[in-house]
């Protein structure tokens, strides 16, 4: 069957995504024979000791982003999330962890496409809820291993440098979008965008429109 087709952009350390998934698992829920979901990175923070030092953290430090953190995830329902990752683990960046999730998709035979989105959420509350530095190679294969991934390839990934190049490649198609940050989902090769914290039900009707015409008993016109 045809399924329609959006991407979902976002950042490991981000956590707006964090509470934001359990929007998409309720579209994925509803819709997901209808639909295929592109994971990609936007690789938000590049360097934390930049913003905490001479960026937009500089000002409250990681005090300030301990508080943020703990609002943001206490208004979307994570009780979980107490944002003390941010003063505890602090990782060096975002890319690191992009990488893995990166190689991890790579993984041979399609597996990479099945296990790749539950990685990623895995890896994103491994430093939310465990507060884990999961820019560090042990705490990703860690994770990798619990979940019952082969750890070989995707070491081999990261040791070739070919994860990084598809960071590096999502960035620039990042930037040829004018992505704001993340998460953002990107629609019909970019005419249609929705980005930051909205509504469910916005999310659920533009993908309802997409599917419209490949649901049982749905027409476009």
């Amino acid at each position: 069957m045809h399924r329609v087709k959006f991407s979902y952009w976002s950042d490991p350390l981000c956590i707006w995504a964090l509470v934001a998934q359990e929007k998409l698992n309720r579209v994925l829920a509803e819709l997901g024979e209808y639909v295929r979901v592109d994971y990609r990175i936007v690789p938000v923070f590049g360097s934390i000791r930049w913003r905490f030092t001479e960026g937009p953290w500089a000002k409250d430090g990681p005090e300030g982003r301990v508080v943020a953190t703990r609002k943001i995830a206490q208004e979307g329902g994570r009780l979980d999330v107490s944002g003390e990752c941010w003063r505890t683990v602090q990782p060096a960046s975002s890319w690191a962890p992009a990488a893995a999730i990166k190689a991890v998709f790579a993984l041979p035979d399609g597996q990479g496409e099945v296990v790749g989105p539950d990685y990623q959420r895995a890896l994103r509350e491994r430093f939310f809820v465990d507060e884990a530095n999961i820019a560090l190679r042990s705490v990703q294969l860690g994770l990798a291993e619990e979940m019952g991934l082969a750890r070989a390839p995707i070491e081999a990934c990261l040791d070739d440098g070919s994860a990084l190049a598809q960071v590096c490649e999502d960035h620039a198609e990042k930037e040829r979008l004018r992505l704001q940050g993340s998460p953002t989902y990107v629609f019909d090769g970019g005419r249609a965008m929705l980005y930051g914290n909205f509504d469910y039900r916005i999310l659920l009707g533009t993908v309802e429109e997409l599917v419209r015409g490949v649901r049982p008993g749905g027409s476009a016109c």
